[in-house]
Order: C-alpha cells, then sequence, then structure tokens
C-alpha cells in the first residue's frame, strides 16, 4: 500500500491515523461529481491527433492526414480553478478571454512494463522510480475509487510525456462515452503530485 506520511501540522481530512505526531494516509482515489474535469483526475481513452508532416513546404488542411495517438490513462494537470471557470463560462454562454480555456494540460500515465521497455530503466533506477525520488516520474500504486467497485492499476507518470487536447475535444470524448473519468488524487497526494510535475516543468538551464 502507497502511504504518504506528513507531519501533524498538515492535517488534512483524510487524515486516518498517527504515530508520534505522524500522519499516515492510505492511498486511493476519490471520484468527483462535478460537471466539469479536476486537477488530478485521471482519465481513461484520451486520444490526440498527429499531423503527418507532409513532403511540401506549404500547409494543405484539406489534404493533410492525421494519426490517432491513443492515451490509455492521463492525468489532468490544469488547475482546478481555470478548469471551474471555463466550464461555468462556457455553460452561461459567456465568452471572455479571462475564463475560457483553449486547451486542457495533460500528463501521460503508463504501465511499469511500458516504462521499462521505453526507458530501459536498471533495477536501481525503477527502485528510484517507485519511491518517488526519480525527477523525471511520479509512481501511484495500485488503490481502489472510494465509494465504488473499481479500482486503477499500478501507474507512471512521465513528465516528459505531458500533451494538450481541445478543452470542448475532451468533453465531447466524455459526453458521448469514448473517454472515462475513473479517479481523482486528493490531498496530500494531489499536492505532492502537482508539486513535483511543475518542479520538473519549471527547471531553467543555467550556464
Amino acid at each position: 500500500m502507497q502511504l504518504l506520511a506528513i507531519r501533524r501540522s498538515g492535517l488534512t481530512s483524510y487524515s486516518l491515523s498517527n504515530h508520534n505526531g505522524v500522519i499516515i494516509v492510505p492511498f486511493s482515489y476519490v471520484r468527483h461529481n462535478s460537471p466539469f474535469i479536476r486537477q488530478g483526475e485521471i482519465v481513461n481513452n484520451l486520444f490526440e491527433l498527429k499531423l503527418l508532416i507532409p513532403q511540401r513546404k506549404t500547409i494543405d488542411v484539406n489534404k493533410e492526414k492525421f494519426v490517432p495517438i491513443v492515451q490509455p490513462y492521463a492525468i489532468v494537470v490544469s488547475q482546478d480553478c481555470d478548469l471551474k471557470w471555463d466550464y461555468e463560462a462556457r455553460s452561461s454562454g459567456e465568452v471572455s478571454e479571462g475564463k475560457i480555456l483553449t486547451h486542457v494540460l495533460f500528463c501521460a500515465l503508463f504501465t511499469q512494463d511500458e516504462v521499462k521497455s521505453r526507458s530501459n530503466l536498471k533495477s536501481d533506477q525503477w527502485k528510484r522510480v517507485r519511491q518517488n525520488q526519480d525527477e523525471r516520474y511520479h509512481y501511484l500504486s495500485e488503490a481502489p475509487v472510494r465509494d465504488t467497485e473499481n479500482s486503477l492499476p499500478e501507474l507512471i507518470a512521465d513528465f516528459k510525456t505531458t500533451f494538450s487536447l481541445p478543452v470542448e475535444f475532451v468533453y465531447w470524448l466524455i459526453s458521448t462515452g469514448q473517454a472515462i473519468r475513473e479517479g481523482s488524487l486528493f490531498p496530500p497526494y494531489l499536492e505532492d503530485f502537482m508539486h513535483r510535475v511543475y518542479s520538473f516543468l519549471g527547471r531553467v538551464a543555467t550556464p
């Protein structure tokens, strides 16, 4: 079981037990009832459309071909407040540049075998990944989705595989049942994940 230990000053409503001032929070997922997708929410069966770069020097939108890239699992990285404001603005018919999002940012999630085959990780490197000590990856153990009979498998986020999709396209995939909102990270696991992904994306090269 994946556990996250936080000090008493970081108590949340999800804290279940404490030992010597440390709160042990068992890992699981929650399912939101909100109509808009949430930060830290895992969505199943998204797909991108990759443009096949033509040999000619110009783009002809009527002739170009696209290849679908299926993302079996991906986690929402966009901020909750932006997602909420966007949904409310679209629902009310309000078109405001300050509230409307054009894209939702995701990070792809992979199985253990996929990560090992893609990255050629050795046993000592894989151990670091499982302990969330490798800055490129974030490990999520297999866990149930609360108040459901569902669970999510062991998944690993690769911070080098972020992608974005148009907001309308994401909600269309969900509304037609092609993509499924599986479950979401909750505090303190949500904060832990977001801190790590943005720390990785926020790196600045120095001379």
